[in-house]
């Protein structure tokens, strides 16, 4: 049996469709179908009925797949344990991290990171598609978690700073007689409209309208240039927008921590150990605009 077809199995089983397995693997939709077709000729069973809502695993593929993710993850675990041990300072690294609206600054550090060690090659990747560190999806992950958070025990971590987030908005919407009175304004959502927006219990304004949808930082700081109305997100998302500011009287709230993870069997890596210094370093620049409950 062909690993890359049980790899297959495992992305439409996880999946649920073949472009989104095909996304996943690298490779064409036509290449997924090309070799769920020879998995099944081998086994002589059908493995996925297709439907027009994606594919549906069959009581045949439901059998294999136990089988199919321990090879996984004991190939994956042989992965770490050579990357792991890996002293080499080339190869490449995969960083899942939030959008650049968020933590744009640390591209000017993973920039000289990677003219300081030319053998290295960085891939960023989106830190929306939730990347596994466990399945090897990715090697290192920056992450916002809430206070208090427990890492699993395949994890280890290192916290660089607090987030704060508060209610911004464009200076031209305030009222310059009364700037503290936001009772004219609405509020740029963030969940589809008729959803619930716990974030607004987090405001003083819980009870003015909401209008839009919009959960994603860069757009919703764009809104903000727009004056679509006022929004509640991180603090360093708006620290180079002069004409964006902190609604008077909006309190700066605590919201969690940012960490920099990797698997712990990636822990002796000289790369990632370097590349998490770096990191570090660049966290320590931008902890004022990352947290700015001190400067209230």
């Amino acid at each position: 049996m062909d690993w890359d077809d049980l790899k297959v199995l495992l992305a439409l089983a996880r999946r649920g469709s073949a472009r989104a397995a095909a996304t996943e693997l690298g490779v064409s939709t036509s290449t997924v179908t090309r070799r769920l077709d020879a998995l099944e000729r081998d086994l002589g069973s059908l493995l996925f009925d297709r439907t027009p809502d994606g594919y549906r695993m069959t009581a045949a593929a439901e059998a294999l797949l136990p089988s199919a993710e321990q090879v996984e993850e004991e190939l994956i675990a042989a992965e770490r344990r050579i990357t792991g041990g890996d002293r080499e300072l080339r190869g490449s690294i995969r960083l899942t991290m939030p959008p650049a609206g968020s933590l744009g600054r640390l591209v000017s550090c993973l920039e000289r990171f990677a003219a300081t060690y030319p053998g290295i090659e960085l891939q960023l990747l989106p830190a929306e598609d939730s990347l596994d560190l466990a399945r090897r999806e990715a090697d290192m992950a920056i992450r916002v978690l809430p206070a208090g958070t427990t890492l699993p025990d395949y994890l280890i971590g290192r916290r660089v700073s607090a987030l704060s987030l508060s209610t911004y908005v464009h200076r031209d919407l305030l009222d310059t007689a009364s700037p503290e009175d936001v009772s004219h304004l609405v509020w740029i959502g963030k969940a589809p409209l008729g959803e619930r927006q716990d974030w607004l219990a987090a405001t003083p304004w819980p009870d003015l309208p909401v209008r839009h949808a919009i959960d994603d930082h860069d757009l919703l700081v764009a809104a903000l240039r727009s004056r679509m109305g006022m929004a509640y997100l991180p603090c360093i998302a708006v620290a180079d927008e002069p004409d964006i500011v902190r609604v008077p009287g909006a309190p700066v709230n605590y919201h969690g921590d940012v960490w920099v993870l990797t698997h712990r069997d990636l822990r002796m890596s000289a790369r990632l150990r370097l590349l998490r210094e770096a990191i570090a370093e660049a966290f320590d620049q931008i902890r004022s605009l990352l947290d700015t409950r001190e400067s209230d």
